[in-house]
């Protein structure tokens, strides 16, 4: 059975403090670096050779997940910094752009309704529509804007859109 880790992977204590060791830390960084660059969780999970606990280098997405997501990397609680702020951040967007659920069904959907062989669609935008656009960019780059109101200008050129929408057969 795996001993559980008090201290986060990275750090040791020396006299009393937390301290950074050097190795793991290495190890930090590099999966930071790796993450930043564009490989997966998995793949870095796979690729890890600086043992977790006690001699087992047995790694997987979770904890490489977890560290990306631990402040103490960037100097908080008294942790020593290993990464700088800037590329937890950066590992942040990344995380949060991957992250982002899309709809492949719907959207292979709506791209063969648009690219059908025997219906083309057009979308011609009305003046009213323009205005509506203005209009609502208006309200959300002001301090007061009316939440009320503004998403019933949205439906509303929802709508106008949706009707302008014209089907041409070939």
């Amino acid at each position: 059975m795996l001993k559980n880790r008090t201290i986060p992977f990275g750090y040791c204590v020396v006299n009393g403090k937390y301290a950074i060791n050097e190795n793991e830390a290495n190890a930090v960084k590099q999966i930071f670096e790796n993450y930043i660059n564009g490989k997966s969780l998995k793949t870095i999970a796979a690729e890890m050779i600086t043992p977790y606990n006690s001699g087992k280098t047995v790694w997987n997405k979770n904890m490489v997940c977890r560290m990306l997501e631990n402040r103490k990397y960037i100097g908080e609680n008294g942790f020593p910094w290993i990464v700088t702020t800037e590329d937890f951040k950066q590992a942040a967007r990344i995380k949060a752009e991957r992250n982002t659920y899309r709809k492949p069904a719907l959207q292979a959907n709506l791209q063969e309704l648009i690219c059908s062989k025997t219906s083309e669609y057009i979308y011609e935008p009305t003046e009213e529509i323009q205005r509506l656009n203005n209009e609502i960019n208006r309200l959300l780059d002001s301090e007061n804007g009316d939440k009320n109101a503004v998403e019933e200008l949205i439906i509303k050129c929802a709508q106008l859109k949706y009707s302008a929408i014209k089907e041409v057969v070939k």
